[in-house]
């Protein structure tokens, strides 16, 4: 049987008096936003990379190594 603490029985109580008091406490608010993900360098060399070459690249190179293959190929 799942647990029953006063907390989550009186969250599915309808009683508007715990409604007013857990809107004090700030559990009434839809505020939360989730973070936008900041966009990685690596991810923007590995996609001119595979528009260059047409394939995908080496999940281990890193970015230095992603250039050299791009300007490898864009000298043949």
């Amino acid at each position: 049987m799942k647990h029953q603490s006063y907390f989550t029985r009186a969250l599915k109580a309808r009683d508007p008096r715990f409604a007013r008091i857990f809107g004090k406490m700030g559990y009434a608010t839809t505020d939360l936003v989730a973070a936008e993900p900041e966009a990685d360098p690596l991810d923007e060399v590995r996609q001119l990379y595979t528009k260059v070459v047409g394939k995908k690249p080496y999940h281990g190179w890193d970015a230095e190594t992603l250039h050299t293959k791009i300007a490898e190929h864009r000298a043949r």
